[in-house]
């Protein structure tokens, strides 16, 4: 994998339980005292074809969920990680960052996750420009917001287009009001 310095072993197990600690020792007791702490890349980018960047992820269920969800569950649900951040591929042909199964029913549903995702940086554009599975960055921004992508990073390109997505039925309010209430959910614990 050519991005091999941004992880921490093979071993799902180790690799949640150092995950663990760097999250709880971040973060601290009293968010007020610490930082929020990200995790990076949620799911699989590790493993796309051919160790290539952006490349695809080629895991079926049982894989992905022994190998690719057990660090950042751990993270999650023993050191209350705040913040996550997709990964650019797609699993399954689904990108990771309009992958409401990914960021919405597992990561919150199952884990009780209540911190922000966050996009790899042009994730968000990656929809329409490399993945293919939507046509402008109004589409792109409502199929990420409703996965549960909550920041556009490493700016707002496609969802200064949220309005537009609202106006043209693409992205329902009820979608941007929770990710607008877990953003300032977070500020205001910090």
């Amino acid at each position: 994998w050519g991005r091999i310095e941004e992880t921490v072993g093979e071993d799902p197990f180790l690799v949640g339980s150092i995950a663990s600690a760097y999250v709880a020792g971040l973060q601290g007791k009293d968010l007020r005292d610490g930082v929020v702490a990200t995790l990076k890349h949620f799911c699989g980018y590790s493993g796309s074809e051919g160790g290539r960047n952006f490349a695809p992820l080629h895991a079926g269920p049982r894989e992905l969920a022994d190998v690719f969800l057990v660090p950042f569950e751990m993270a999650v649900k023993t050191a209350g990680a705040k913040s996550v951040m997709n990964a650019y591929q797609d699993i399954d042909g689904v990108p990771c960052a309009a992958s409401r199964w990914l960021l919405t029913e597992t990561l919150r549903e199952r884990w009780g996750f209540d911190g922000i995702v966050v996009a790899d940086y042009f994730a968000v554009r990656m929809l329409h420009d490399l993945h293919h599975v939507t046509e402008t960055p109004a589409e792109s921004a409502a199929a990420a917001l409703a996965a549960g992508l909550d920041v556009e990073l490493p700016m707002s390109e496609c969802y200064t287009h949220l309005a537009e997505a609202l106006d043209r039925g693409l992205l329902d309010a009820a979608a941007l009001d929770a990710s607008v209430r877990r953003v300032l959910r977070l500020k205001f614990a910090l």
